[in-house]
């Protein structure tokens, strides 16, 4: 605040300067020297009250930190405490033999599910089979070209084999009715 006030005066003796001339010019620089003099003196003291300042605050947060750390020291040693009294309370044993039961367990679901999976071997007419997928293979072949018989996959080879005469039996007369 009194550095402030300095800095007043001393606009106020800068301002009357610009006006002024001979005994008086020497009189206001007379005043204005002392004017900072007297403000340099004020912040130098205010540069000491600060470091000061600084010095007090800096022992404090020290004292915050050592007051802090000491507060988390207790605080693990407490838990630690607390910890081994409850791992008194833990068996090691008894937690592997958990494990090894959970072992024999997983072991015989999988046993389980691999009785369950097995395939029974069947035994297929190879040739039989190669006949059905002729068949499925003349099936598809009939109905991308259109000329399908409309018959079902179930009906055996001859019934089939009898339509496909009597469709080309009836188209060949119904060609012969038209050309004469």
């Amino acid at each position: 605040m009194k550095v402030d006030e300095c800095n007043v005066q001393l606009n106020e003796i800068k301002n009357q300067m610009k006006t002024a001339k001979g005994q008086r010019m020497n009189m206001l620089k007379q005043k204005a020297l002392q004017i900072l003099r007297r403000r340099k003196m004020y912040d130098t003291q205010l540069s000491q009250v600060m470091n000061q300042q600084f010095n007090v605050d800096q022992v404090a947060f020290t004292n915050e930190s050592i007051q802090d750390t000491l507060n988390t020291v207790q605080a693990l040693k407490a838990a630690n405490v607390a910890q081994k009294e409850q791992m008194k309370n833990f068996d090691m044993d008894q937690m592997e033999d958990l494990f090894d039961d959970m072992a024999d367990l997983m072991a015989d679901h999988e046993e389980i599910q691999e009785v369950m999976g097995r395939t029974y071997d069947v035994n297929y007419d190879e040739s039989e089979l190669l006949g059905e997928l002729d068949e499925l293979d003349e099936e598809i072949v009939s109905e991308q070209l259109g000329a399908g018989l409309g018959m079902p996959s179930y009906i055996p080879n001859s019934q089939k084999q009898e339509q496909k005469a009597n469709v080309v039996d009836e188209e060949a007369a119904l060609h012969n009715l038209m050309s004469n």
